[in-house]
């Protein structure tokens, strides 16, 4: 073989060998062995489950107990929110902390947890259904078209959220503080004020809704001064409202919205 035919040959061989890397599929997330779980799953005790529970069991993000993650309908698409996470959410992504090696073995401890039974939530849905239309929810929460969107949408806040940090929010909602909803107080210059969830605001004006539902829109140059409260929330707590039984209750139904009506 001469030198021209040689360098061809060698060439081919490569480029050969690149088409296959760059077709060749990554291996399904269920073929993880223990080894590559019980690294997944160090990740995910680190980094994961301050948010989505010890174990997937659900948070301030949804519970991983199930088969039919949202976001994740594939391999891939498991495996790129661990990487990039899910824009316009709450769901960071680890792409600078990762390796692709990690990433995967992380993504498959997830799946994983989908493969076991999940844990059930106390309560009664149905009854909570009851409870939640005599306790006035949909005064201030939108669920199924209905309702004021004074605070969250209810509507799929079961595949958003996990029991615990649904029953923390009912009893505690000064610490289950939900993310886009600051309250903020505006003092005008004539010593009035209104509090309320800050629905937009730029350099002259602020939107403020109160707690009856009043929009006010304030110029900010007649104002005093506007105190924004991080922790401060419009919800008030239920702890002395409901029994055990009813908190349960209720728990167990908004943990069974998942978006249908």
């Amino acid at each position: 073989m001469n030198d021209r035919r040689r360098i061809c040959f060698c060439l081919g061989a490569s480029l050969l060998v690149i088409a296959q890397l760059l077709t060749a599929q990554p291996r399904p997330l269920s073929s993880a062995d223990a080894t590559e779980l019980a690294a997944g799953k160090r990740v995910f005790d680190a980094q994961c489950a301050w948010c989505h529970g010890t174990d997937g069991s659900g948070g301030a993000g949804p519970s991983l107990q199930r088969s039919d993650l949202r976001h994740a309908g594939t391999d891939a698409d498991l495996v790129s929110i661990v990487r990039n996470g899910i824009a316009g959410t709450e769901m960071p992504g680890f792409q600078w902390s990762l390796t692709d090696t990690i990433t995967w073995r992380t993504a498959a401890y997830v799946r994983s947890l989908g493969r076991r039974p999940a844990e059930p939530v106390r309560g009664d849905a149905t009854r909570g259904a009851a409870i939640y239309e005599a306790k006035g929810c949909q005064t201030c929460h939108v669920m199924a078209g209905r309702g004021t969107a004074l605070g969250p949408e209810l509507t799929a806040i079961g595949a958003l959220r996990g029991p615990v940090y649904l029953r923390e929010s009912i009893v505690r909602p000064e610490v289950a503080h939900p993310p886009g909803y600051l309250v903020v107080r505006a003092v005008s210059g004539a010593g009035g004020e209104v509090r309320g969830i800050r629905i937009d605001e730029d350099v002259f004006w602020i939107h403020i809704r109160d707690a009856a539902g009043t929009l006010h829109v304030l110029e900010k140059k007649q104002l005093q001064r506007v105190d924004r409260e991080l922790t401060g929330t419009l919800m008030p707590s239920y702890a002395s409202v409901l029994s055990v039984g009813e908190l349960d209750n209720l728990v167990a139904y908004l943990a069974s919205r998942r978006g249908g009506r």
